[in-house]
């Protein structure tokens, strides 16, 4: 746990720093910081297991593609400025709704085009691409979802044991997470499954740094910057 937890407290101090020149030190913080505790303890967690180099591609590719999709369905956002259903936009998210365009983060608005633009792309997307995939997935597949089964010897569990209430109490605590809360569970249904499929910590933490890069590539590409977060 304590690299994820790292992370989040790293995370939460972050936000009470309203400068944003400072922000970027404090990425560097959180991606360096959770990135130190998580090689600090390596030597206690369980076998990585293997890559699966193609597995990892097209999970990763299709949870991003997801992300995007699904969220604009679900939600009914906007693109390039219009609804994508109309009729759909009387959904308001459960947990809470998106920013409104003009609350967005658009990084050129407050770095310029120069170099601090790129030094935030490199710090946030660097950090989302490895930092973010290896204490997430260390956390949830090789500790939670094995701790939901026996919390008390939950090292015991086989990595990709399957039981429906942990995948699925794993998956909804994702909600909590992921202020695009609906994709947040359908992601972790799709990761939970190649989990088992694979039963490889290594193979998750490859698709999950695929995805976040693919992700944010999308973003800053397309300028959508309602998944900035």
């Amino acid at each position: 746990m304590a690299p994820f937890m790292a992370y989040l407290v790293l995370m939460s101090v972050q936000s009470f720093v309203e400068d944003p020149y400072y922000t970027l030190h404090f990425y560097s913080l959180r991606t360096v910081g959770g990135l130190a505790v998580a090689i600090l303890f390596w030597p206690y967690y369980p076998p990585m297991g293997k890559l699966h180099p193609g597995k990892c591609v097209v999970f990763g590719l299709a949870a991003a593609y997801g992300w995007v999709m699904i969220h604009r369905l679900v939600a009914g956002q906007y693109v390039d400025g219009e609804w994508v259903r109309e009729s759909l936009s009387w959904y308001v998210q459960p947990l809470g709704k998106d920013a409104s365009p003009e609350n967005y983060f658009v990084p050129q608005e407050v770095y310029g085009d120069g170099l601090l633009y790129w030094v935030f792309l490199v710090l946030r997307i660097g950090g989302a691409a490895t930092t973010v995939p290896i204490v997430e997935e260390i956390f949830w597949r090789a500790f939670l979802l094995r701790a939901l089964i026996d919390w008390d010897e939950f090292d015991k569990v086989p990595l990709g044991k399957f039981t429906w209430g942990s995948f699925l109490l794993c998956s909804f605590l994702s909600a909590a997470e992921h202020p695009q809360w609906e994709v947040g569970i359908l992601c972790w249904f799709l990761y939970n499954a190649l989990f088992y499929w694979t039963r490889s910590i290594l193979c998750l933490i490859v698709t999950h740094g695929v995805t976040n890069l693919v992700l944010y590539m999308h973003v800053v590409a397309r300028g959508d910057w309602v998944f900035w977060s």
